[in-house]
């Protein structure tokens, strides 16, 4: 298996039902790991946002003065 230059290969441990269900949707594993991935980076960044506008809240909702908006 040949990588392209923007690819880096690696090894992974991996469930082996999970990885059966893979294979029931796909043949193409590195592409199936590659989405599961951007997915995965997608639902933190998503997570680190709503983290961030909660404390903004907090920050607001404890302010005294009315200066923050």
């Amino acid at each position: 298996m040949s990588t392209s230059p923007n690819q880096q290969q690696i090894n992974v441990s991996i469930d082996t039902e999970l990885l059966e269900q893979v294979d029931q949707w796909t043949s193409d594993r590195t592409e199936a790991i590659a989405e599961g991935l951007r997915l995965w980076c997608n639902l933190q960044a998503e997570k680190e946002l709503q983290k961030s506008a909660q404390a903004r809240k907090q920050r607001h909702d404890r302010d005294e003065t009315g200066w923050l908006v």
